[in-house]
């Protein structure tokens, strides 16, 4: 991958804190604070390797999470788009 530009868009690529929302055997976790190389123009999101192999590492470790939170859902085939 070329670290410098976006596939997406051709923008210029900046390493960022992001947090991601991942499935995971039918559960939502939340990964804070997960360094990605992020475009400036898009916003498209890129994991390094090792960034990748981490998460990997992570879901077959189960560790205990740093926090537990409850959220809002909202399944848009139970609502009426306006």
């Amino acid at each position: 991958m070329n670290q410098e530009r976006c596939r997406c868009c051709d923008g210029r690529l900046e390493l960022q804190r992001v947090n991601r929302l991942q499935e995971y055997q039918g559960s939502w976790i939340l990964l804070e604070n997960l360094p990605a190389l992020v475009c400036t123009q898009c916003g498209e999101q890129y994991y390094t390797p090792e960034t990748h192999d981490f998460v990997v590492s992570l879901l077959q470790r189960h560790p205990q999470p740093t926090r537990t939170v409850t959220m809002d859902i909202y399944d848009v085939d139970q609502l009426e788009l306006a």
